[in-house]
């Protein structure tokens, strides 16, 4: 049977080309690897492909950089991009740089052939991005030693943070016990001694216990309940701090603010008692005594209170609009309002669907602000209408929910930038205008 396509792998790690490789040419695909970005330029000097296949995080030239080359030189080559490291940012960056589509990994051998046969089919289209759009993205990438660290530490459950295929996909080609063998290659390891011959080894626990060996090598309350009361203690515990109101993860649910913007105004005591209702009742201190408390009270009467300014809540209505901040939470379409406002920018806002349309229909916006959600609006119906009417507009994806395939879907339709909720008055700030430079 005939070869139906060329294709290049670009990673750093081997591994990952060779069994690319290995699956797509199973396919009947043409395929050849190049360990660097580089390596891959030399090659398509000499050589055409239909489709690249590249990481994002590469020593030297990085994933994104390579994209933009590829694109400029050769424009017809489709270009999918895989990455561990996997971010709406980056997702939406690729996808405005031509990308075709941008894949996490571990992702198994079907995931990759189905989307390697949708590309090359011309299922999955690249994004129209005007020149000067594709010159402002930055396309640096950066990854912390954290971030590499806490992939590594994931890799325990798939048999290799680097490869393509994750333990179940495996378990079905080749068998459970196969698969249980299996280390950091594709190759089993050899059979390690097993741990209960460790000393303090509890098997109730199946790990070295210091409270096992203290209560001499027994563990009555493990053995009645067949679960080890330490993992359970622990589980408890975390059951009890994923109840419990915490400020750190709850601030900015429904508000443009976040925990650290919240402390560096009020104070962490503030944030430390805040309730559920948004109120914070910080406690008197119990040491001082009541003396102390009257002259606290004292000095505080003696003061003459600052006057409150008293701004207008309605700000005269503007001869043009600017800005469109579509969101069905009110509160959150009134912030961003009250923040671009400060900066010089006009904004209109939409809270249904309805209103978000007749406003499109009616005026040209130079910026829109879309929340993903919003009630009766399926996809990206609202997308699409904004499209249609003026694909100039700059649209700026604000959601709660952010995941990889909407950043991928919303870039490929036309979206410039993807803000996350929370978020903070500068990182609005930012995209807004970034949005108004690209556009000038």
């Amino acid at each position: 049977m005939e070869t139906t396509a060329k294709i290049m792998v670009v990673d750093d790690e081997k591994l990952i080309c060779q069994n690319m490789e290995k699956v797509l040419s199973k396919s009947n695909y043409e395929v050849s690897y190049a360990i660097s970005a580089e390596e891959a330029m030399e090659k398509m000097a000499k050589e055409a492909y239909s489709l690249l296949i590249s990481d994002v995080v590469m020593p030297g030239m990085n994933g994104l950089e390579f994209l933009k080359l590829v694109k400029d030189q050769w424009p017809l080559t489709k270009v999918m991009m895989i990455t561990a490291y996997a971010t709406t940012d980056t997702a939406l960056k690729a996808m405005r740089l031509g990308a075709v589509d941008y894949i996490p990994k571990p992702f198994t051998p079907d995931e990759l052939r189905s989307k390697v046969e949708r590309a090359l089919a011309g299922e999955l289209v690249e994004a129209s991005t005007a020149e000067k759009e594709r010159e402002a993205i930055d396309i640096t990438v950066e990854v912390s030693a954290a971030e590499k660290e806490e992939k590594e530490r994931e890799g325990v459950d798939i048999i290799d943070v680097d490869m393509p295929f994750d333990r179940d996909e495996v378990a079905k080609y080749t068998g459970e016990e196969y698969a249980r063998m299996l280390g950091p290659s594709d190759m089993p390891v050899v059979e390690m001694p097993a741990p209960e011959t460790l000393e303090n080894f509890c098997e109730v626990g199946g790990k070295v216990c210091k409270i096992y060996k203290k209560l001499m090598h027994t563990c009555k309350a493990g053995a009645k309940t067949a679960e080890c009361p330490e993992k359970k203690a622990r589980k408890k515990k975390a059951a009890r701090i994923e109840k419990a109101f915490d400020a750190k993860r709850l601030i900015g649910i429904d508000h443009p603010f976040n925990y650290a913007e919240v402390v560096s105004i009020t104070g962490p005591e503030y944030v430390q008692n805040l309730h559920r209702d948004g109120i914070s009742f910080i406690p008197y201190d119990e040491l001082k005594s009541y003396e102390e408390l009257k002259k606290d009270v004292a000095r505080l009467m003696e003061k003459e209170p600052e006057p409150i300014p008293i701004y207008p809540e309605v700000m005269p209505e503007p001869a043009y609009k600017d800005v469109l901040v579509i969101d069905d939470e009110v509160a959150i379409s009134n912030n961003i309002r009250k923040i671009l406002s400060k900066t010089g920018y006009h904004v209109d806002q939409a809270v249904t669907k309805n209103e978000a349309l007749q406003k499109i229909e009616e005026t040209a916006y130079n910026v829109v602000l879309l929340d993903l959600r919003i009630p009766e609006v399926r996809g990206l119906e609202l997308m699409e209408a904004i499209r249609d009417k003026d694909p100039d507009t700059s649209v700026i994806i604000i959601t709660g929910y952010a995941s990889i395939e909407s950043a991928v879907e919303t870039g490929r339709s036309g979206a410039i930038d993807y803000v996350r909720k929370p978020f903070t008055p500068d990182e609005i700030r930012d995209a807004t205008e970034q949005a108004f430079r690209r556009a000038a």
